[in-house]
């Protein structure tokens, strides 16, 4: 199965961003739209996982965050990937004060000792909203990104991270919540 590491997004926040999400929708073919009950902000993409594995993730998730306190991110901004000429994902920004890089950071050093893949200096504070199929029409998407380039969708209080498996179901990706670890001091 596939995993990843994450944290999910509070519904006021993502009732901000759909606003977004369905202009994206109407204007831009080429745009696949992440549902709303998707939106997170990923921390370590692990990939295919034997089943036999989660435990030890969820152990691993446990000791490295166990000394990590709660944190705020005020989610600001949008942005695309790799670039606006040859955009192929959406986002929506988050700001945490470079509390998620640590994290991300702590993850990734716990997890290249069991033998997961590090990716190093990869890690940026957003949620993918959309991805392209193909390039979309760049006078739209630069419309976009001007108007919500600086756009405040609020602050959200981060508690815990989530071990979560990725599954297809009849009308996209399916986010099941394998396990959560609460951050505290």
């Amino acid at each position: 199965m596939r995993v990843f590491i994450g944290i999910r997004i509070p519904d006021y926040i993502k009732e901000r961003i759909s606003e977004v999400s369905r202009k994206l929708e109407s204007k831009v073919r080429e745009a696949r739209i992440v549902s709303p009950v998707n939106l997170h902000i990923t921390l370590k993409f692990i990939g295919e996982t034997a089943g036999e594995k989660l435990p030890e993730l969820a152990e691993i998730l446990t000791e490295s965050l166990e000394n990590k306190a709660p944190f705020t991110a005020e989610v600001k901004g949008a942005g695309v990937f790799p670039d606006e000429r040859s955009a192929r994902v959406f986002w929506i920004g988050v700001n945490s004060l470079g509390n998620l890089k640590k994290l991300n950071s702590v993850l990734e050093t716990a997890l290249a000792r069991e033998g997961i893949s590090k990716e190093e200096n990869r890690f940026k504070e957003h949620i993918t909203i959309a991805r392209f199929k193909s390039t979309p029409n760049n006078a739209f998407l630069k419309e976009l990104l001007e108007k919500y380039g600086g756009a405040v969708f609020g602050k959200m209080e981060i508690k815990e991270v989530e071990l979560i498996k990725s599954g297809l179901g009849r009308s996209g990706p399916v986010y099941t919540t394998l396990n959560k670890t609460p951050l505290k001091m």
